[in-house]
């Protein structure tokens, strides 16, 4: 299976990646060899790889700097997504995409399902969610990842970005009004893995659609810096703060230009039932990830 994949200078692409390549032919594209707002240079990377399967975790993800650059975002997140649908439609292969938390409200009590009314708040959440749709109408053959509050230890995310504030300050504040079920990229990953090992029966049961899919539990962002720094001390890595040392705050008191979602937990039954995916809660993935630390990154798994 020749798989074409995007932004592999990204957390999710980099991790899929590193799961895929083992086995299959993975086309792994940057930013500069596959621009998601080149419609000509897409195409002609598509026609010259001739690929089995397309996964576009790429995007733009910049969440309070889209609300300045709206037109960019849905040349990336909206308009890129769209030709890629109609493309995979033409070559009659199956299309992976990843959506986000972003497009709902956040003002709902309990967990959502993947058929929940959505109602983005943020340009962000607006341009995923009209991929969503487009992918839908132009591409029977999708399958939508939604997920939400992603970390490894590669690149910029709040588990990096709290290691490295926690190397220079004693004390520092989180939002704790918020809540979420923190996901690794990793695990993702190793789910897509899986799912591409079904293919077939996918096809053949027509068991394409959209599956959220994060780790287990619930955590508020102050919930979640404090298990890191938990970590982080066990672990003995060089940092000055201690889990006590963080203070709550609410998000009134943290402005940001886009507004997120107040309630950002995702159903996942629907992926455990339909592709027997096992997750595990997020503190205990939490503990797995930064149990690498230090390890040479094209160890991590």
């Amino acid at each position: 299976m020749k798989i074409l994949l995007t932004g592999i200078n990204g957390q999710l692409g980099h991790y899929i990646n590193q799961k895929l390549s083992s086995i299959y032919e993975v086309f792994a594209l940057t930013h500069e060899s596959f621009d998601l707002t080149n419609k000509i240079q897409m195409e002609k990377v598509i026609d010259d790889i001739k690929p089995d399967l397309i996964i576009n975790p790429a995007a733009y993800t910049y969440v309070d700097n889209a609300e300045k650059e709206s037109e960019l975002v849905f040349k990336t997140n909206y308009k890129a997504p769209e030709f890629l649908a109609i493309k995979t439609k033409e070559l009659d292969i199956p299309l992976i995409h990843f959506s986000t938390d972003y497009i709902f409200d956040g003002l709902k009590r309990e967990p959502y399902f993947e058929d929940d009314k959505a109602n983005p708040k943020s340009i962000y959440g607006k341009s995923k969610y009209d991929a969503d749709i487009i992918i839908q109408k132009n591409n029977a053959q999708h399958i939508i990842i939604r997920t939400s509050w992603v970390y490894s230890l590669r690149g910029k995310n709040f588990l990096t970005t709290i290691l490295d504030m926690a190397k220079f300050k004693n004390s520092f504040s989180i939002v704790s009004d918020q809540i979420g079920t923190p996901t690794s990229a990793s695990f993702i990953a190793n789910t897509i893995f899986e799912i591409i090992k079904k293919l077939d029966e996918i096809k053949k049961n027509n068991l394409y659609g959209i599956y959220n899919l994060t780790n287990l539990g619930q955590a508020s962002w102050y919930d979640f810096a404090q298990a890191i720094i938990y970590n982080a001390n066990k672990l003995k890595l060089e940092i000055k703060c201690m889990p006590e040392n963080i203070k709550p705050i609410k998000t009134s008191d943290f402005p940001t230009l886009a507004t997120r979602p107040k309630n950002s937990l995702l159903n996942n039954q629907k992926i455990m039932k339909t592709f027997g995916v096992k997750s595990q809660e997020w503190q205990d993935e939490l503990r797995l990830v930064m149990s690498k630390i230090g390890r040479d990154s094209k160890n991590d798994s």
